[in-house]
């Protein structure tokens, strides 16, 4: 009788995990197949191989679930709570319905940008984040179902900073200047990260509202565009491989 050596096998805990998810974006993977990926409130971050979704017209999954900002619900087998690379979905559906975003030009110009910026804040599978993912599909919701502000992704990466720990220190929130470096508000420093004037007046009355207040302050359209420029420059320093947002010239062509 042959001996079981410790180490001579591995076991594997399957399990049948049904999660909502925001799509994030998708990416063609040979002629008919899709690699969605997906931020699982159930099991974070995930890829998964959407085998001829772009052929077939009555299959089990619509290419239209997987529309950037999508929000549905999944059902998908994996093998060990921290199972990588490319995962099957066995079914899936509409977790809450987006019209308006995908229709309206602004909304849905905003929602590429978010998409493109949540891809890469979220780069990297790992455990779950019940109040990111909360916060986000909130904001995505807000974002379908209200009135558009054209400070509203300005507002959301202000708020997102929060969620990945380097959210603006407002003890000092008096001061001119705020340095970029260190996310402190101060007086003018050596530092070559300072902000000031118009910009910084704008990001307090930011800092200083809640989403349902949007409408209340208004942001001319060069402030706009400077202050996205700053909170861009402000991810890129406190994340590493942040990078450029490629549909930034969209979004500014939109808001001229």
């Amino acid at each position: 009788m042959p001996c079981l050596h410790k180490g001579s096998f591995k076991r594997y805990l399957i399990m049948l995990i049904e999660t909502q998810a925001i799509v994030l974006n998708t990416l063609k993977f040979g002629d008919a197949d899709l690699i969605a990926r997906c931020y699982c409130k159930e099991i974070g971050l995930k890829s998964f191989l959407l085998k001829g979704i772009l052929n077939s017209k009555k299959g089990r999954l619509s290419k239209s679930l997987f529309q950037s900002l999508s929000l549905i619900r999944l059902i998908t087998l994996i093998k060990n709570e921290n199972s990588e690379g490319l995962l099957f979905i066995r079914e899936a559906h509409l977790h809450y319905p987006l019209n308006e975003i995908p229709t309206d030009i602004k909304k849905n110009t905003v929602g590429q940008f978010l998409g493109e910026v949540l891809s890469r804040v979220i780069s990297e599978e790992g455990a779950p984040n019940p109040q990111l993912y909360q916060f986000i599909e909130e904001k995505i919701i807000y974002l379908e179902t209200q009135s558009f502000s054209p400070i509203f992704h300005l507002k959301f990466m202000t708020e997102l900073s929060h969620h990945l720990g380097f959210y603006p220190n407002k003890s000092s929130i008096n001061e001119d200047y705020f340095d970029m470096e260190t996310g402190c508000f101060c007086s003018n420093t050596p530092s070559k990260f300072l902000v000031s004037g118009p910009v910084v007046v704008a990001f307090k009355e930011l800092l200083g509202i809640k989403f349902d207040q949007l409408k209340q302050i208004s942001v001319p359209n060069t402030i706009r565009t400077k202050l996205l420029v700053v909170l861009l420059d402000y991810y890129n320093l406190h994340l590493e491989n942040f990078g450029k947002i490629k549909s930034i010239d969209i979004l500014h062509e939109i808001f001229r």
